[in-house]
């Protein structure tokens, strides 16, 4: 994987593997035993961690970063600029991010990062769905049931683009969970000339565009076993604009991930493309041993081209 591919590890696949270390197993894995399997089948040399969404949201909402320049790659923090006589550069220390990367590899879990993935299993606990759908639609006005997925996304789409757009923005904001910066917020789209927010703010739009759909489609039953993990399932699609294929085993991804995807995007299941991997190992295992380690692991004419995938939608527990 590391020779065909870039990986993008989201902080919140860290955070997921580290909570089952506060859970107990069916397996005769201990609960270490089996995170630290996942950590030794994590990608290393072709992989970076992607900053969190709640930062990259900040950002935005702050003019200091900007999606469209960073479509389909992953983005990594610590760049301080710097200059030195007339050249200007960027120098780029470990992230916090990155830092959990290496100790995950080395597989020391910090006590306070099992802190962190114990108050996250208990957050889910706390998930209360019939809640959030009555807050937010309450928000929102009667709107029709949607009849798929497909029209629920179209609906989520139609709030967006016609719905008032300082409105959208408070009751945006307070949903994603930024409420402090409203006021200046709205003062700096006023300032720009109200311009249309898919260009002013695309990555709060992006978000919130998921977070409406969820809403509109949970009280139909077009997902089935809705389950309080869905919502960090859901989470996932937040880091769809740093990658150029998503893949996962999950049914709920599968079902809602190719509805948020630009067309130079593609979904992969889980299953799928570790048949291919295993397909990819079996055939350059074949070749004579006598060839260069080099030419191994050089791309053929047939293989694909290195693309930016996401790292596991869900943690994938097969060896």
């Amino acid at each position: 994987m590391d020779n065909f591919y870039m990986s993008t590890i989201t902080p919140l696949f860290f955070v997921e593997c580290l909570a089952d270390l506060e859970k107990t197993i069916r397996s005769k894995s201990t609960p270490e035993q089996l995170v630290g399997s996942l950590a030794d089948r994590t990608p290393e040399s072709q992989s970076s961690p992607n900053v969190h969404h709640m930062t990259i949201l900040k950002a935005e909402l702050s003019r200091q970063f900007d999606v469209t320049t960073v479509y389909g790659r992953v983005a990594i923090a610590g760049g301080d600029a710097v200059q030195l006589g007339d050249k200007k550069g960027f120098v780029f220390r470990l992230s916090p991010e990155a830092e959990a990367l290496e100790r995950w590899t080395r597989r020391e879990f910090l006590e306070v990062e099992r802190n962190i993935a114990r108050q996250w299993r208990r957050s889910l606990d706390l998930v209360d769905f019939d809640a959030m759908v009555k807050a937010v639609m309450g928000e929102l006005g009667r709107w029709r049931k949607p009849k798929t997925l497909e029209d629920a996304k179209q609906i989520a789409d139609t709030v967006i683009d016609y719905m008032d757009p300082e409105w959208l923005l408070r009751f945006g904001l307070n949903l994603l969970g930024v409420p402090e910066a409203t006021d200046w917020v709205i003062e700096d789209w006023i300032g720009r000339r109200r311009p249309p927010l898919r260009e002013h703010v695309p990555y709060f739009t992006f978000m919130l565009t998921i977070n409406i759909f969820f809403c509109l489609v949970l009280p139909t039953q077009l997902l089935r076993n809705v389950k309080a993990s869905h919502h960090v399932d859901l989470a996932y699609l937040y880091y769809l604009p740093f990658c150029s294929v998503f893949t996962s085993k999950d049914n709920f991804h599968a079902q809602i991930v190719p509805l948020f995807l630009g067309p130079m995007q593609d979904f992969v299941n889980g299953i799928d493309f570790k048949e291919d991997l295993k397909k990819l190992n079996a055939l350059y295992s074949s070749l004579p041993e006598q060839l260069p380690w080099r030419v191994l692991f050089s791309r053929s004419p047939a293989a694909p081209r290195p693309r930016r995938v996401s790292a596991f939608g869900r943690r994938d527990r097969s060896p």
